[in-house]
């Protein structure tokens, strides 16, 4: 069977940051990619690691910052079951009337180690990804950053119409 994909670089990283334009506001940046599409490149994601802003603590309130990486631009977040979501990650803060519980890491899709040249994320055939912050029941805007650890590929051509396809119509 052929292979739909082939590495062709060793592995690197792209970075990106976004701040929330107002409290509790999704705001999502787009972040290029450096991608040949006129040779069917795309990019082999191996890991997303994340750092945000902590919630603050409101009393009697859940309080979350959140943060995601997509293929594709969303105007709010999205679940797990997006076929665009290439990494998520939820902070809580839980208060009670007077005590605190957190933050915790409630909801991650992404990587918590350090990753292996095996780890595959997922497939990115456009030459952009786009990265969010989201928050509830914070006093401030929240900020932060991602590190994605990726390789280039050279995907087949029905591989790449397909990728392409699926990205660009969900």
């Amino acid at each position: 069977m052929a292979a739909a994909y082939k590495i062709t670089s060793d592995p690197f990283f792209v970075n990106g940051n976004v701040t929330q334009s107002a409290i509790d506001t999704y705001t999502q940046v787009e972040i290029s990619l450096p991608l040949d599409s006129l040779q069917q490149e795309g990019i082999l994601v191996h890991a997303v690691y994340f750092m945000a802003t902590e919630p603050h603590a409101v009393p009697n309130a859940s309080s979350t910052v959140n943060l995601q990486l997509t293929s594709t631009s969303k105007a709010a977040a999205v679940s797990a079951n997006d076929a665009n979501l290439i990494a998520r990650r939820e902070s809580v803060i839980t208060g009670g009337a007077a005590e605190f519980s957190g933050p915790h890491i409630h909801d991650f899709i992404g990587s918590d180690g350090p990753y292996q040249i095996t780890d595959n994320l997922m497939l990115v055939a456009t030459d952009n990804v786009f990265f969010a912050c989201f928050s509830n029941n914070q006093i401030a805007p929240h900020s932060g950053t991602f590190r994605m650890v990726c390789s280039r590929i050279r995907l087949t051509a029905s591989a790449y119409a397909a990728m392409v396809t699926n990205e660009l119509s969900s």
